[in-house]
Protein backbone atom coordinates (compact mmCIF):
# COMPACT_ATOMS: atom_id res chain seq x y z
CA UNK A 1 0.00 0.00 0.00
CA UNK A 2 1.11 3.60 -0.77
CA UNK A 3 2.35 5.73 2.02
CA UNK A 4 -0.16 8.51 2.77
CA UNK A 5 -0.01 11.32 5.22
CA UNK A 6 -3.19 12.58 6.81
CA UNK A 7 -3.00 16.36 7.34
CA UNK A 8 -5.39 16.32 10.25
CA UNK A 9 -3.50 13.62 12.15
CA UNK A 10 -0.12 14.99 11.11
CA UNK A 11 -0.18 17.77 13.69
CA UNK A 12 1.91 16.32 16.51
CA UNK A 13 1.16 17.00 20.11
CA UNK A 14 3.85 18.08 22.53
CA UNK A 15 4.29 14.54 23.97
CA UNK A 16 4.29 12.72 20.64
CA UNK A 17 6.65 15.25 19.16
CA UNK A 18 9.30 14.36 21.71
CA UNK A 19 8.89 10.63 21.19
CA UNK A 20 9.03 10.91 17.40
CA UNK A 21 12.08 13.10 17.62
CA UNK A 22 14.03 10.16 19.07
CA UNK A 23 13.56 8.05 15.98
CA UNK A 24 16.20 8.29 13.37
CA UNK A 25 15.78 8.76 9.65
CA UNK A 26 17.23 5.29 8.99
CA UNK A 27 14.27 3.60 10.67
CA UNK A 28 11.87 5.57 8.49
CA UNK A 29 13.73 4.54 5.33
CA UNK A 30 13.63 0.83 6.33
CA UNK A 31 9.91 1.05 6.97
CA UNK A 32 9.29 2.65 3.57
CA UNK A 33 11.35 -0.05 1.82
CA UNK A 34 9.44 -2.85 3.62
CA UNK A 35 6.13 -1.30 2.62
CA UNK A 36 7.21 -1.07 -1.04
CA UNK A 37 8.28 -4.71 -1.01
CA UNK A 38 4.94 -5.77 0.45
CA UNK A 39 3.09 -3.77 -2.18
CA UNK A 40 4.91 -5.65 -4.94
CA UNK A 41 3.80 -9.02 -3.53
CA UNK A 42 0.18 -8.14 -3.05
CA UNK A 43 -2.25 -6.53 -5.48
CA UNK A 44 -2.98 -2.89 -5.04
CA UNK A 45 -6.47 -2.34 -3.52
CA UNK A 46 -8.98 0.11 -5.05
CA UNK A 47 -9.46 3.62 -3.77
CA UNK A 48 -12.68 2.67 -1.97
CA UNK A 49 -11.07 -0.28 -0.16
CA UNK A 50 -7.88 1.65 0.65
CA UNK A 51 -7.61 2.09 4.45
CA UNK A 52 -6.98 5.58 5.71
CA UNK A 53 -4.15 5.55 8.21
CA UNK A 54 -4.74 7.30 11.49
CA UNK A 55 -2.67 8.04 14.50
CA UNK A 56 -4.29 5.08 16.33
CA UNK A 57 -3.52 2.56 13.56
CA UNK A 58 0.17 3.43 13.32
CA UNK A 59 1.28 4.72 16.65
CA UNK A 60 4.78 6.08 16.72
CA UNK A 61 5.26 5.72 12.97
CA UNK A 62 4.36 9.24 11.78
CA UNK A 63 7.14 11.05 10.07
CA UNK A 64 8.45 14.18 11.63
CA UNK A 65 8.39 17.20 9.26
CA UNK A 66 10.99 19.86 9.35
CA UNK A 67 10.24 23.52 9.69
CA UNK A 68 9.69 24.14 5.94
CA UNK A 69 7.28 21.17 5.60
CA UNK A 70 5.30 22.30 8.65
CA UNK A 71 4.83 25.76 7.11
CA UNK A 72 3.58 24.29 3.84
CA UNK A 73 1.25 21.89 5.66
CA UNK A 74 -0.19 24.75 7.73
CA UNK A 75 -0.87 26.63 4.51
CA UNK A 76 -2.61 23.55 3.11
CA UNK A 77 -4.81 23.30 6.20
CA UNK A 78 -5.99 26.83 5.52
CA UNK A 79 -6.85 25.89 1.93
CA UNK A 80 -8.88 22.88 3.18
CA UNK A 81 -11.44 25.26 4.63
CA UNK A 82 -12.03 26.91 1.26
CA UNK A 83 -13.86 24.03 -0.43
CA UNK A 84 -12.44 23.61 -3.93
CA UNK A 85 -8.93 24.63 -2.87
CA UNK A 86 -8.94 21.87 -0.21
CA UNK A 87 -9.63 19.22 -2.87
CA UNK A 88 -6.80 20.56 -5.00
CA UNK A 89 -4.45 20.49 -2.02
CA UNK A 90 -5.39 16.88 -1.26
CA UNK A 91 -4.76 15.88 -4.87
CA UNK A 92 -1.44 17.65 -4.73
CA UNK A 93 -0.45 15.74 -1.58
CA UNK A 94 -1.37 12.42 -3.17
CA UNK A 95 0.56 13.27 -6.34
CA UNK A 96 3.60 14.43 -4.40
CA UNK A 97 3.76 11.50 -2.00
CA UNK A 98 3.12 8.84 -4.67
CA UNK A 99 4.98 10.00 -7.78
CA UNK A 100 7.48 12.63 -6.76
CA UNK A 101 10.40 11.60 -4.66
CA UNK A 102 10.83 13.88 -1.65
CA UNK A 103 14.09 15.73 -1.39
CA UNK A 104 16.50 14.36 1.12
CA UNK A 105 18.42 17.44 2.10
CA UNK A 106 17.61 21.09 2.60
CA UNK A 107 19.64 22.04 -0.50
CA UNK A 108 17.61 19.64 -2.67
CA UNK A 109 14.37 21.03 -1.28
CA UNK A 110 15.53 24.56 -2.11
CA UNK A 111 16.48 23.58 -5.67
CA UNK A 112 13.20 21.75 -6.20
CA UNK A 113 11.20 24.73 -4.97
CA UNK A 114 13.11 26.97 -7.39
CA UNK A 115 12.59 24.64 -10.37
CA UNK A 116 9.06 23.31 -9.75
CA UNK A 117 7.72 25.87 -7.28
CA UNK A 118 6.04 25.26 -3.97
CA UNK A 119 2.65 23.81 -3.27
CA UNK A 120 1.04 27.19 -2.89
CA UNK A 121 2.23 28.34 -6.33
CA UNK A 122 0.99 25.14 -7.95
CA UNK A 123 -2.42 25.47 -6.31
CA UNK A 124 -2.70 29.12 -7.31
CA UNK A 125 -1.89 28.22 -10.93
CA UNK A 126 -4.58 25.54 -10.91
CA UNK A 127 -7.15 27.98 -9.50
CA UNK A 128 -6.24 30.60 -12.11
CA UNK A 129 -6.65 28.07 -14.90
CA UNK A 130 -10.04 27.05 -13.51
CA UNK A 131 -11.26 30.66 -13.38
CA UNK A 132 -10.05 31.25 -16.95
CA UNK A 133 -12.06 28.26 -18.15
CA UNK A 134 -15.19 29.63 -16.46
CA UNK A 135 -14.71 33.01 -18.10
CA UNK A 136 -14.31 31.42 -21.54
CA UNK A 137 -17.50 29.39 -21.03
CA UNK A 138 -19.43 32.55 -20.12
CA UNK A 139 -18.18 34.31 -23.22
CA UNK A 140 -19.32 31.46 -25.45
CA UNK A 141 -22.85 31.64 -24.01
CA UNK A 142 -25.31 33.86 -26.05
CA UNK A 143 -26.07 37.30 -24.59
CA UNK A 144 -29.62 38.26 -23.66
CA UNK A 145 -31.71 40.27 -26.12
CA UNK A 146 -31.73 43.35 -23.92
CA UNK A 147 -27.93 43.45 -23.80
CA UNK A 148 -27.75 43.09 -27.60
CA UNK A 149 -30.17 45.97 -28.08
CA UNK A 150 -28.22 48.17 -25.69
CA UNK A 151 -25.01 47.45 -27.57
CA UNK A 152 -26.71 48.37 -30.87
CA UNK A 153 -27.91 51.64 -29.39
CA UNK A 154 -24.41 52.44 -28.20
CA UNK A 155 -23.04 51.79 -31.67
CA UNK A 156 -25.71 54.02 -33.21
CA UNK A 157 -24.78 56.96 -30.99
CA UNK A 158 -22.46 59.48 -32.72
CA UNK A 159 -18.93 59.54 -31.49
CA UNK A 160 -18.25 62.63 -29.45
CA UNK A 161 -15.55 64.68 -31.09
CA UNK A 162 -13.12 67.01 -29.44
CA UNK A 163 -12.15 70.47 -30.57
CA UNK A 164 -9.22 70.61 -32.95
CA UNK A 165 -7.95 73.96 -31.70
CA UNK A 166 -8.18 75.59 -28.32
CA UNK A 167 -7.15 79.08 -27.31
CA UNK A 168 -4.90 79.00 -24.30
CA UNK A 169 -5.48 82.71 -23.70
CA UNK A 170 -9.18 82.07 -23.12
CA UNK A 171 -8.51 79.32 -20.61
CA UNK A 172 -5.88 81.28 -18.68
CA UNK A 173 -7.53 84.68 -18.93
CA UNK A 174 -6.16 87.24 -16.48
CA UNK A 175 -4.04 84.55 -14.77
CA UNK A 176 -7.02 83.37 -12.76
CA UNK A 177 -5.58 79.88 -12.28
CA UNK A 178 -2.23 81.18 -11.08
CA UNK A 179 -1.97 80.27 -7.36
CA UNK A 180 0.78 82.83 -6.80
CA UNK A 181 -1.53 85.73 -7.65
CA UNK A 182 -3.47 86.84 -4.60
CA UNK A 183 -7.13 87.42 -5.37
CA UNK A 184 -10.27 87.45 -3.33
CA UNK A 185 -12.97 84.85 -3.76
CA UNK A 186 -15.29 87.04 -5.84
CA UNK A 187 -12.61 87.83 -8.45
CA UNK A 188 -11.61 84.17 -8.72
CA UNK A 189 -15.20 83.08 -9.31
CA UNK A 190 -15.79 85.82 -11.85
CA UNK A 191 -12.55 84.97 -13.63
CA UNK A 192 -13.56 81.34 -14.03
CA UNK A 193 -16.84 82.38 -15.65
CA UNK A 194 -15.21 84.84 -18.05
CA UNK A 195 -14.80 82.31 -20.86
CA UNK A 196 -18.38 81.04 -20.60
CA UNK A 197 -19.75 84.58 -20.47
CA UNK A 198 -17.85 85.65 -23.58
CA UNK A 199 -18.79 82.51 -25.48
CA UNK A 200 -22.51 83.00 -24.78
CA UNK A 201 -22.30 86.66 -25.76
CA UNK A 202 -20.57 85.74 -29.01
CA UNK A 203 -23.27 83.18 -29.82
CA UNK A 204 -26.00 85.75 -29.14
CA UNK A 205 -24.44 88.31 -31.49
CA UNK A 206 -22.95 86.17 -34.24
CA UNK A 207 -24.63 82.82 -33.70
CA UNK A 208 -23.22 79.33 -33.57
CA UNK A 209 -22.35 78.08 -37.07
CA UNK A 210 -23.16 74.51 -38.02
CA UNK A 211 -19.56 73.64 -38.78
CA UNK A 212 -18.59 74.47 -35.19
CA UNK A 213 -21.11 72.03 -33.69
CA UNK A 214 -19.19 68.96 -32.52
CA UNK A 215 -22.35 66.86 -32.10
CA UNK A 216 -23.76 67.53 -35.56
CA UNK A 217 -24.71 64.66 -37.83
CA UNK A 218 -22.59 64.60 -40.96
CA UNK A 219 -24.81 65.17 -43.97
CA UNK A 220 -23.90 64.14 -47.50
CA UNK A 221 -22.31 67.01 -49.38
CA UNK A 222 -23.53 67.95 -52.83
CA UNK A 223 -19.93 68.49 -53.90
CA UNK A 224 -19.36 64.75 -53.62
CA UNK A 225 -21.92 64.16 -56.36
CA UNK A 226 -20.34 66.82 -58.56
CA UNK A 227 -16.88 65.32 -58.17
CA UNK A 228 -18.17 61.97 -59.41
CA UNK A 229 -18.86 63.46 -62.84
CA UNK A 230 -16.61 65.01 -65.45
CA UNK A 231 -17.49 68.27 -67.15
CA UNK A 232 -17.85 72.00 -66.70
CA UNK A 233 -19.61 73.19 -63.56
CA UNK A 234 -21.80 76.25 -64.06
CA UNK A 235 -22.43 78.32 -60.96
CA UNK A 236 -26.14 78.82 -60.42
CA UNK A 237 -27.35 82.36 -59.86
CA UNK A 238 -30.58 83.44 -58.30
CA UNK A 239 -32.89 85.12 -60.77
CA UNK A 240 -33.84 88.52 -59.44
CA UNK A 241 -36.45 89.14 -62.17
CA UNK A 242 -37.39 92.55 -63.54
CA UNK A 243 -36.71 95.66 -61.54
CA UNK A 244 -39.93 96.88 -59.86
CA UNK A 245 -41.05 100.43 -60.55
CA UNK A 246 -41.90 103.36 -58.23
CA UNK A 247 -39.57 102.20 -55.42
CA UNK A 248 -35.90 101.25 -55.64
CA UNK A 249 -34.04 99.65 -52.76
CA UNK A 250 -30.76 101.46 -52.09
CA UNK A 251 -28.30 101.33 -49.21
CA UNK A 252 -26.11 104.33 -48.42
CA UNK A 253 -22.44 103.35 -48.08
CA UNK A 254 -19.36 105.29 -47.14
CA UNK A 255 -18.11 107.84 -49.60
CA UNK A 256 -15.99 106.40 -52.36
CA UNK A 257 -13.18 108.96 -51.92
CA UNK A 258 -13.27 109.06 -48.13
CA UNK A 259 -9.49 108.58 -47.90
CA UNK A 260 -8.55 111.26 -50.45
CA UNK A 261 -11.04 114.20 -50.64
CA UNK A 262 -8.50 116.29 -52.57
CA UNK A 263 -9.62 115.79 -56.16
CA UNK A 264 -11.63 119.02 -56.26
CA UNK A 265 -14.84 119.19 -58.25
CA UNK A 266 -15.50 115.72 -59.62
CA UNK A 267 -15.21 115.54 -63.39
CA UNK A 268 -15.42 111.81 -64.08
CA UNK A 269 -16.07 108.49 -62.29
CA UNK A 270 -15.11 105.23 -64.01
CA UNK A 271 -15.59 101.71 -62.64
CA UNK A 272 -13.08 99.09 -63.74
CA UNK A 273 -14.76 96.48 -65.97
CA UNK A 274 -13.26 93.41 -64.27
CA UNK A 275 -11.92 94.45 -60.84
CA UNK A 276 -13.74 96.10 -57.96
CA UNK A 277 -11.80 99.31 -58.51
CA UNK A 278 -12.91 102.81 -59.45
CA UNK A 279 -11.07 105.81 -60.89
CA UNK A 280 -12.05 109.30 -59.70
CA UNK A 281 -10.80 112.36 -61.58
CA UNK A 282 -11.11 115.88 -60.18
CA UNK A 283 -10.59 119.42 -61.38
CA UNK A 284 -7.59 119.85 -59.08
CA UNK A 285 -5.53 117.58 -61.34
CA UNK A 286 -5.58 114.53 -59.03
CA UNK A 287 -6.80 111.10 -60.14
CA UNK A 288 -7.47 108.55 -57.37
CA UNK A 289 -7.79 104.80 -57.83
CA UNK A 290 -9.75 103.27 -54.96
CA UNK A 291 -11.08 99.83 -54.03
CA UNK A 292 -14.86 99.48 -54.06
CA UNK A 293 -16.14 97.55 -51.04
CA UNK A 294 -18.50 100.01 -49.37
CA UNK A 295 -16.73 99.71 -46.02
CA UNK A 296 -13.23 101.13 -46.25
CA UNK A 297 -12.96 102.10 -49.93
CA UNK A 298 -9.21 102.03 -49.52
CA UNK A 299 -7.09 104.25 -51.74
CA UNK A 300 -4.82 102.19 -53.97
CA UNK A 301 -2.99 104.79 -56.04
CA UNK A 302 -2.96 108.50 -56.86
CA UNK A 303 -1.97 110.04 -60.19
CA UNK A 304 -0.92 113.69 -60.10
CA UNK A 305 -1.32 115.92 -63.17
CA UNK A 306 -0.18 119.39 -62.04
CA UNK A 307 -0.78 122.36 -64.35
CA UNK A 308 -2.64 120.13 -66.77
CA UNK A 309 -6.13 121.66 -66.41
CA UNK A 310 -7.81 118.25 -66.38
CA UNK A 311 -11.25 118.30 -67.99
CA UNK A 312 -12.11 114.71 -69.01
CA UNK A 313 -10.97 111.17 -68.07
CA UNK A 314 -11.95 107.78 -69.47
CA UNK A 315 -10.99 104.12 -68.97
CA UNK A 316 -10.46 101.81 -71.92
CA UNK A 317 -13.02 98.97 -72.25
CA UNK A 318 -10.42 96.37 -71.22
CA UNK A 319 -9.40 98.45 -68.19
CA UNK A 320 -5.71 98.58 -69.08
CA UNK A 321 -5.39 102.27 -70.00
CA UNK A 322 -6.65 105.56 -68.64
CA UNK A 323 -6.77 108.62 -70.93
CA UNK A 324 -6.80 112.16 -69.50
CA UNK A 325 -7.72 115.19 -71.63
CA UNK A 326 -7.63 118.95 -71.09
CA UNK A 327 -7.84 122.25 -72.94
CA UNK A 328 -4.16 121.98 -73.89
CA UNK A 329 -2.69 120.65 -77.11
CA UNK A 330 -1.66 117.33 -75.59
CA UNK A 331 -3.17 114.54 -73.49
CA UNK A 332 -1.91 111.81 -71.12
CA UNK A 333 -2.18 108.03 -71.49
CA UNK A 334 -1.55 106.07 -68.29
CA UNK A 335 -1.00 102.28 -68.35
CA UNK A 336 -2.62 100.81 -65.24
CA UNK A 337 -0.67 97.53 -65.51
CA UNK A 338 2.87 98.84 -65.96
CA UNK A 339 2.34 102.24 -64.35
CA UNK A 340 3.89 104.01 -67.35
CA UNK A 341 2.58 107.45 -68.31
CA UNK A 342 2.91 108.88 -71.84
CA UNK A 343 2.19 112.42 -73.01
CA UNK A 344 0.90 112.55 -76.57
CA UNK A 345 0.47 115.75 -78.61
CA UNK A 346 -2.48 116.72 -80.75
CA UNK A 347 -1.72 116.17 -84.47
CA UNK A 348 0.24 119.00 -86.07
CA UNK A 349 -1.66 122.09 -87.31
CA UNK A 350 -4.89 120.91 -85.64
CA UNK A 351 -6.79 123.53 -83.67
CA UNK A 352 -8.62 121.38 -81.14
CA UNK A 353 -8.07 119.63 -77.80
CA UNK A 354 -9.20 116.54 -75.90
CA UNK A 355 -11.65 118.43 -73.70
CA UNK A 356 -14.53 116.01 -74.30
CA UNK A 357 -14.04 112.54 -75.77
CA UNK A 358 -15.50 109.02 -75.70
CA UNK A 359 -14.07 105.53 -76.38
CA UNK A 360 -16.08 102.96 -78.34
CA UNK A 361 -17.18 99.76 -76.50
CA UNK A 362 -15.06 97.69 -78.90
CA UNK A 363 -11.95 99.65 -77.92
CA UNK A 364 -11.22 100.47 -81.56
CA UNK A 365 -12.23 104.13 -81.89
CA UNK A 366 -11.82 107.33 -79.92
CA UNK A 367 -14.02 110.34 -80.75
CA UNK A 368 -13.21 113.85 -79.55
CA UNK A 369 -15.21 117.08 -79.83
CA UNK A 370 -13.39 119.81 -81.69
CA UNK A 371 -14.09 123.43 -82.49
CA UNK A 372 -16.61 124.83 -84.96
CA UNK A 373 -18.74 121.70 -85.20
CA UNK A 374 -15.92 119.25 -85.78
CA UNK A 375 -15.71 115.72 -84.38
CA UNK A 376 -12.35 113.99 -84.69
CA UNK A 377 -12.20 110.21 -84.97
CA UNK A 378 -8.96 108.55 -83.82
CA UNK A 379 -7.68 105.01 -83.45
CA UNK A 380 -7.86 104.03 -79.80
CA UNK A 381 -4.78 101.81 -80.09
CA UNK A 382 -2.38 103.88 -82.20
CA UNK A 383 -3.92 107.30 -81.41
CA UNK A 384 -3.79 108.23 -85.09
CA UNK A 385 -6.33 110.60 -86.60
CA UNK A 386 -8.62 108.61 -88.89
CA UNK A 387 -11.37 110.99 -89.93
CA UNK A 388 -12.94 114.35 -89.12
CA UNK A 389 -16.74 114.74 -89.08
CA UNK A 390 -18.15 118.19 -89.84
CA UNK A 391 -21.46 119.11 -88.21
CA UNK A 392 -23.76 122.06 -88.81
CA UNK A 393 -23.67 123.16 -85.17
CA UNK A 394 -21.18 122.78 -82.38
CA UNK A 395 -21.19 119.34 -80.79
CA UNK A 396 -22.02 119.11 -77.07
CA UNK A 397 -22.15 115.33 -76.42
CA UNK A 398 -21.03 112.03 -77.98
CA UNK A 399 -22.12 108.39 -77.61
CA UNK A 400 -21.32 105.11 -79.37
CA UNK A 401 -23.79 102.28 -79.91
CA UNK A 402 -23.20 99.00 -78.07
CA UNK A 403 -21.83 97.31 -81.22
CA UNK A 404 -19.59 100.30 -82.15
CA UNK A 405 -21.29 100.69 -85.54
CA UNK A 406 -22.75 104.18 -85.06
CA UNK A 407 -21.68 107.41 -83.39
CA UNK A 408 -24.38 109.80 -82.10
CA UNK A 409 -23.50 113.50 -81.87
CA UNK A 410 -25.81 115.91 -80.02
CA UNK A 411 -25.43 119.58 -80.91
CA UNK A 412 -26.14 122.88 -79.25
CA UNK A 413 -29.27 123.06 -81.42
CA UNK A 414 -32.08 120.53 -81.73
CA UNK A 415 -30.30 118.27 -84.23
CA UNK A 416 -28.74 114.88 -83.47
CA UNK A 417 -26.36 113.44 -86.07
CA UNK A 418 -25.92 109.68 -86.63
CA UNK A 419 -22.56 108.74 -88.14
CA UNK A 420 -21.89 105.26 -89.56
CA UNK A 421 -18.40 104.01 -88.76
CA UNK A 422 -18.68 101.36 -91.47
CA UNK A 423 -19.76 103.72 -94.24
CA UNK A 424 -17.79 106.67 -92.78
CA UNK A 425 -20.67 109.02 -93.44
CA UNK A 426 -23.68 110.58 -91.74
CA UNK A 427 -26.68 108.31 -92.26
CA UNK A 428 -29.39 110.31 -90.42
CA UNK A 429 -30.11 113.62 -88.71
CA UNK A 430 -33.17 113.81 -86.43
CA UNK A 431 -34.65 116.52 -84.23
CA UNK A 432 -34.82 116.03 -80.48
CA UNK A 433 -38.40 116.55 -79.39
CA UNK A 434 -38.93 119.55 -77.12
CA UNK A 435 -35.26 120.47 -77.24
CA UNK A 436 -33.90 123.97 -77.78
CA UNK A 437 -30.27 123.37 -76.83
CA UNK A 438 -28.97 119.85 -76.50
CA UNK A 439 -26.58 119.05 -73.65
CA UNK A 440 -26.18 115.27 -73.23
CA UNK A 441 -26.83 111.90 -74.86
CA UNK A 442 -26.49 108.20 -73.92
CA UNK A 443 -27.20 104.80 -75.47
CA UNK A 444 -28.21 101.74 -73.44
CA UNK A 445 -25.96 98.64 -73.37
CA UNK A 446 -28.59 96.32 -74.87
CA UNK A 447 -28.95 98.51 -77.99
CA UNK A 448 -32.63 99.25 -77.56
CA UNK A 449 -32.92 102.83 -76.31
CA UNK A 450 -31.40 106.28 -76.84
CA UNK A 451 -31.67 108.95 -74.12
CA UNK A 452 -31.12 112.67 -74.68
CA UNK A 453 -31.00 115.65 -72.33
CA UNK A 454 -31.21 119.39 -72.96
CA UNK A 455 -30.64 122.64 -71.18
CA UNK A 456 -34.37 123.03 -70.51
CA UNK A 457 -34.32 120.08 -68.08
CA UNK A 458 -36.20 117.65 -70.32
CA UNK A 459 -34.99 114.11 -71.02
CA UNK A 460 -36.35 111.96 -73.83
CA UNK A 461 -36.14 108.18 -74.37
CA UNK A 462 -36.28 106.95 -78.00
CA UNK A 463 -36.11 103.60 -79.72
CA UNK A 464 -32.76 103.10 -81.45
CA UNK A 465 -34.29 101.86 -84.70
CA UNK A 466 -36.49 104.95 -84.94
CA UNK A 467 -33.54 107.32 -84.58
CA UNK A 468 -31.67 105.54 -87.37
CA UNK A 469 -34.47 105.99 -89.90
CA UNK A 470 -36.85 108.82 -88.93
CA UNK A 471 -36.21 112.55 -89.05
CA UNK A 472 -38.58 113.38 -86.22
CA UNK A 473 -39.02 110.28 -84.06
CA UNK A 474 -41.57 110.34 -81.27
CA UNK A 475 -40.02 109.67 -77.87
CA UNK A 476 -41.30 106.70 -75.92
CA UNK A 477 -41.05 108.58 -72.63
CA UNK A 478 -40.41 112.18 -71.70
CA UNK A 479 -39.09 113.00 -68.22
CA UNK A 480 -39.59 116.56 -67.08
CA UNK A 481 -38.86 116.23 -63.36
CA UNK A 482 -35.84 118.55 -63.57
CA UNK A 483 -36.07 122.21 -64.43
CA UNK A 484 -32.40 123.01 -65.02
CA UNK A 485 -29.86 121.97 -67.63
CA UNK A 486 -29.20 118.24 -67.70
CA UNK A 487 -25.47 117.64 -67.55
CA UNK A 488 -25.38 113.83 -67.63
CA UNK A 489 -27.59 110.90 -68.62
CA UNK A 490 -26.44 107.35 -67.83
CA UNK A 491 -27.93 103.87 -68.27
CA UNK A 492 -27.13 100.98 -65.96
CA UNK A 493 -25.79 97.65 -67.21
CA UNK A 494 -29.23 96.03 -67.64
CA UNK A 495 -30.79 99.11 -69.32
CA UNK A 496 -33.50 99.15 -66.63
CA UNK A 497 -32.46 102.37 -64.88
CA UNK A 498 -31.64 105.77 -66.36
CA UNK A 499 -29.93 108.38 -64.18
CA UNK A 500 -30.32 112.05 -65.11
CA UNK A 501 -28.59 114.87 -63.22
CA UNK A 502 -28.11 118.62 -63.35
CA UNK A 503 -25.06 120.46 -61.97
CA UNK A 504 -26.93 123.72 -61.45
CA UNK A 505 -28.83 123.04 -58.21
CA UNK A 506 -28.29 120.67 -55.29
CA UNK A 507 -29.81 117.19 -55.22
CA UNK A 508 -30.91 117.58 -58.86
CA UNK A 509 -30.63 113.88 -59.71
CA UNK A 510 -33.35 111.40 -60.60
CA UNK A 511 -33.50 107.66 -61.27
CA UNK A 512 -35.94 106.61 -63.99
CA UNK A 513 -37.52 103.20 -64.48
CA UNK A 514 -36.94 102.85 -68.23
CA UNK A 515 -39.67 100.35 -69.09
CA UNK A 516 -42.47 102.30 -67.44
CA UNK A 517 -40.91 105.76 -67.86
CA UNK A 518 -41.60 106.65 -64.22
CA UNK A 519 -39.25 108.20 -61.70
CA UNK A 520 -38.47 106.31 -58.47
CA UNK A 521 -40.18 108.17 -55.66
CA UNK A 522 -37.78 107.27 -52.86
CA UNK A 523 -34.66 108.82 -54.43
CA UNK A 524 -33.33 111.25 -53.53
CA UNK A 525 -34.83 111.51 -50.07
CA UNK A 526 -35.37 114.67 -48.07
CA UNK A 527 -32.28 113.89 -46.00
CA UNK A 528 -30.02 113.26 -49.00
CA UNK A 529 -27.03 115.59 -49.29
CA UNK A 530 -25.69 115.15 -52.81
CA UNK A 531 -24.67 118.70 -53.71
CA UNK A 532 -24.51 119.86 -57.31
CA UNK A 533 -24.14 116.60 -59.20
CA UNK A 534 -21.52 116.64 -61.96
CA UNK A 535 -21.06 112.91 -62.64
CA UNK A 536 -23.17 109.74 -62.28
CA UNK A 537 -21.90 106.22 -62.95
CA UNK A 538 -23.12 102.62 -62.43
CA UNK A 539 -20.83 99.65 -61.81
CA UNK A 540 -20.44 97.03 -64.59
CA UNK A 541 -23.24 94.80 -63.23
CA UNK A 542 -25.33 97.59 -61.70
CA UNK A 543 -24.70 96.67 -58.07
CA UNK A 544 -23.21 100.08 -57.15
CA UNK A 545 -24.14 103.66 -57.96
CA UNK A 546 -21.62 106.51 -57.60
CA UNK A 547 -22.58 110.21 -57.66
CA UNK A 548 -19.95 112.97 -57.69
CA UNK A 549 -20.55 116.65 -56.95
CA UNK A 550 -18.82 119.99 -57.21
CA UNK A 551 -17.66 119.84 -53.57
CA UNK A 552 -15.34 116.93 -54.33
CA UNK A 553 -17.43 114.20 -52.66
CA UNK A 554 -18.39 110.90 -54.30
CA UNK A 555 -21.45 109.30 -52.69
CA UNK A 556 -21.73 105.52 -53.02
CA UNK A 557 -24.96 103.51 -52.96
CA UNK A 558 -25.63 99.78 -53.05
CA UNK A 559 -28.44 98.80 -55.44
CA UNK A 560 -29.78 95.71 -53.66
CA UNK A 561 -31.76 94.42 -56.64
CA UNK A 562 -28.51 93.47 -58.36
CA UNK A 563 -26.35 90.87 -56.66
CA UNK A 564 -23.00 91.49 -58.34
CA UNK A 565 -20.55 94.37 -58.69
Amino acid sequence: AKFELNTKSAEPSESSGNEDGAESEDAIKQEVESDDAASDAESTPSDEEKPVPTSMDRPGKIKEADSSDEAEEKQMTKLDSDGQEADLAKAFNELEESDIQKPKTAKERELMSIVFGGKSEFVSQLTEQATERKVKRKRKQPQPIAEAQSSDEEDAKPVERSAVWQDSDDENDDDVNDPQVKRNKYIREQGKLTYERRRKKFEQIVGNPKWADLDRVQEPDSDDEILQTVGHVVKSQKSTGDLPKEMIELKVLRRLNRETKREGAILSICFHPTSMVAMIAGKAGLVSIVAVDGVRNEKLHTIGLPKFNLVCAQLSPDGNEAIFGSQRKFYHVYNLISGQSDTLPIPYKENWSMRNFRISPSGQYLASIGLYGEVHLLSAKTKELLHTIQLRYNCTALAFTHDSRYLFCHTCDTEVYVYSLEKQSIVNVFHDDGCVNGSSIALCPNGQYVATGNEQGIANIYELDATLQQKAPVPLKTISNLTTSIGSVTFNATSEVLAIASPVVKNAVRLVHVRSGTVFRNFPTQNSILGCVTSVEFSPSGGYLAIGDQNGFVSLFRVKHYQNY
